[in-house]
């Protein structure tokens, strides 16, 4: 039982990671790449505050993503 609670636990959690991670990359990107370049006509620089959100984010994505490899790690082990 334990087993497939981890199973679909890890699942659920790497592929809300991935979906999620794509999702604020693409947004990211949107967002300072091409609405400044079709509105301004310009890039304008990263704040220090976006280097500090593409961190924070980044830092809790990777421990998802090892907390749902070793969920399903845990799965699969005899």
């Amino acid at each position: 039982m334990r087993r497939i609670v981890s199973a679909l636990l890890g699942a659920v959690l790497l592929m809300g990671t991935c979906v999620e991670g794509y999702i604020q990359s693409v947004g990211f990107y949107v967002e300072h790449y091409v609405w400044p370049e079709q509105k301004y006509g310009v890039l304008t620089p990263l704040r220090w505050q976006d280097f500090v959100f593409l961190v924070m984010f980044w830092i809790v994505a990777i421990v998802v993503f090892y907390l749902s490899y070793r969920l399903l790690k845990f799965a699969d082990s005899n």
